[in-house]
């Protein structure tokens, strides 16, 4: 019996519960420092070591290589904070910008697209998110930025380039969250990680806009709970399960994005409001007016969508509840509604009706000789024959052994000729028995079928193998099919 499995996933939590107290402990200066990088540096080595020891694990390597880059450049920044040297635009921020091109091929490879191709539903799910948050960071981060108090037109756009980074973050996830139907542990820490670096740059592109290039401390804690969750995804037994490409979903939303589309179309319309309620919040009409727009027509796009797939599948509901599983024919359901269609048609045209009810005979007998699968098999093969040799006609398994056939602009004794052919494509070298009953032109039709049963009872009486007509006031029994 092998030993059971260390529970990483419990393990990275606990260090993430110490952590949050365990930093903000720690004295300003060296010590917050040093404890900052070795937590980071720890992290990638673990990631490296773990994604180098497994072949299963390999595809996390390319996001081993974007933590070292991660990781040169805080000892950059903590080596500058030591020097006084500049901050940004410096060496660590050619390295942090490296960082987050290697990351990106990283999640883009643990996150492949799924078998065939995106459909257009997961498509346009992820075009609305990411068109939703990415304006509004170009409004709120990347514009500030670039027209911020810098030192220079440098300082400005690397300030910009962070949130840029961070909208190609949250494309990766809005495109993750659009077909992933399973949700492994290595997906829930990848994904925290992520969203933890989106928010600590965000602050960060905030902060440089307004002047201050020092960031505080709870954006570090931040940056050091992403450094802890994207060791976590790696170390999880369930990494493995990221990499490798998956079955496309079903064509339906799902409780995971729901929330997050919802929050994606409400975006811009609650931020507009917030222009010209919250004092300083700034005068972006003009651009939250056009990413509104574009999310409407988003919006208006998966909402066609939606009511597509939803007419499919009640199309699809409606044919099910019409066909009998086993023979694929008509069942009762669907007999009873043509049946009465095709009354009231015949009713206004004059045209001839007939119905007949056919039964295998002796099926009881077969089906403990051969078995209910051979049963099975045996009426299978019978409701195929049957609708080659009655083209027009309308066949329907009644239940049982029994089948009926309606036949539009035919007297009984023209439904009686054509009824031959069912005889002759019995499979298996079986039998079967026929009552035929025409529409009188008044009755319900249970009654006509009620006289189809007559008819075919008395074809039983009578040796079976033939076709009996039901004339309403008797029954005329054709003569035996076969000797």
């Amino acid at each position: 019996m092998s030993a059971p499995r260390p529970r990483t996933d419990l393990l990275f939590a606990g260090v993430l519960v110490l952590l949050v107290p365990g930093y903000l402990l720690l004295p300003a200066g060296h010590p917050e420092e040093l404890g900052y990088v070795a937590v980071v540096g720890a992290c990638t080595l673990v990631l490296l070591v773990v994604a180098a020891a497994s072949p299963a694990r390999r595809p996390w390597l390319p996001l081993g290589a974007a933590l070292t880059a991660f990781c040169a450049a805080e000892v950059e920044v903590a080596h500058l904070s030591w020097t006084g040297g500049r901050l940004t635009p410096s060496p660590a921020d050619v390295l942090f910008l490296l960082g987050q091109g290697l990351q990106f091929l990283a999640v883009l490879r643990l996150l492949p697209a799924p078998r065939g191709g995106l459909r257009r539903g997961p498509l346009l799910d992820v075009v609305l998110v990411t068109t939703s948050v990415g304006l509004l960071f170009v409004v709120y981060t990347v514009l500030p930025a670039l027209g911020g108090p810098g030192d220079g037109l440098l300082t400005r756009l690397v300030a910009a380039a962070y949130p840029v980074s961070d909208v190609a973050v949250v494309f990766l996830l809005a495109r993750a969250s659009g077909w992933r139907s399973d949700r492994p542990a290595a997906l829930w820490w990848l994904t925290g990680g992520l969203l933890a670096s989106v928010v600590a740059d965000v602050t960060v592109a905030v902060l440089t806009a307004a002047g201050d290039t020092d960031p505080p401390r709870g954006v570090r804690l931040l940056w050091l709970v992403f450094y802890v969750c994207v060791a976590a995804a790696g170390c999880s037994p369930s990494a493995t399960a990221l990499g490798r490409r998956p079955a496309a979903p079903p064509p339906s939303a799902t409780l995971v994005r729901m929330p997050l589309l919802a929050a994606a179309a409400l975006l811009p319309p609650v931020v507009t409001v917030a222009d010209h309620v919250v004092p300083g919040a700034g005068d972006h009409g003009l651009a939250l007016g056009f990413v509104s727009l574009v999310v409407v027509a988003l919006v208006l796009l998966r909402v066609g969508d939606l009511l597509r797939i939803a007419r499919g599948q009640a199309a699809v509901v409606e044919r099910l509840a019409d066909t009998d599983p086993l023979t694929g024919l008509p069942n009762r359901r669907a007999w009873d509604a043509q049946v009465a269609r095709s009354f009231v048609a015949a009713h206004a045209s004059g045209a001839a009706v007939a119905v007949a009810i056919v039964d295998l005979d002796r099926f009881k007998a077969f089906n403990d000789a051969h078995g209910h699968d051979g049963g099975d098999a045996l009426l299978v093969a019978a409701a195929s024959a049957w609708r080659e040799a009655l083209p027009g006609a309308f066949l329907a398994r009644w239940g049982g052994e029994e089948f009926t056939v309606l036949l539009v602009g035919a007297s009984a004794e023209e439904a009686a000729v054509r009824l031959h052919a069912v005889h002759a494509a019995v499979p298996h070298g079986q039998t079967c028995s026929i009552g035929v009953a025409q529409w009188d032109g008044s009755e319900v039709p249970p009654a006509a079928l009620a006289r189809a049963d007559r008819a075919l009872y008395r074809a039983k009486a009578d040796g079976r193998d033939r076709t009996v007509v039901d004339r309403g006031r008797g029954v005329h029994p054709a003569v035996p099919v076969a000797g």
